[in-house]
Order: structure tokens, then sequence, then C-alpha cells
């Protein structure tokens, strides 16, 4: 049975459900941190620069450093991974 009417979907749906659900969690904090970084107020981004909780990790080739304020994510650095 097809996921999907358009034609040649079902592959692109299929491929994004085989993808480890570590592997989504890590992209959506990197970009729900990203998207708080640059549009929340400055208060909330330089409290968790400062005393926020610190998470590292690597994701798609990239080293994210993420700080954590009140439940929410910040990224606050990223660049390309060591080999």
């Amino acid at each position: 049975m097809p996921v999907s009417d358009v034609p040649g979907d079902d592959e692109a749906i299929r491929g994004l459900s085989a993808m480890p659900m570590s592997n989504l969690a890590i992209g959506t904090v990197v970009l729900v941190g990203d998207y708080n970084w640059r549009t929340g107020p400055l208060w909330p981004s330089l409290c968790a620069l400062v005393m926020g909780r610190r998470q590292r990790f690597t994701h798609v080739g990239m080293e994210c450093t993420v700080a954590w304020w009140r439940e929410q994510p910040y990224l606050i650095r990223m660049r390309e991974a060591r080999p």
C-alpha cells in the first residue's frame, strides 16, 4: 500500500522513517537551538551562553554545542568535525 499519492514520494518517506530516531532528535535540537539563538530575545541567549547546561555532539559531520536554558536549546557553536 503506498504511503503517498505522489509518485516517487514513497522512497523518500520510507527513507526518512528508516533513519534512527536519535539522528532525528539531534537534528531537531540543532534546528530549534539555532532558531532560538537567532530569533529569540537577547537575555535568554546570554543566560544560556554563560550559565546554560552544555551538550556536545557530532551530527552530520558537524561538531555542535548546545546550551540548555530553562528547558530550551540554544545552538552556541557549530563547526566541521575534525577527522
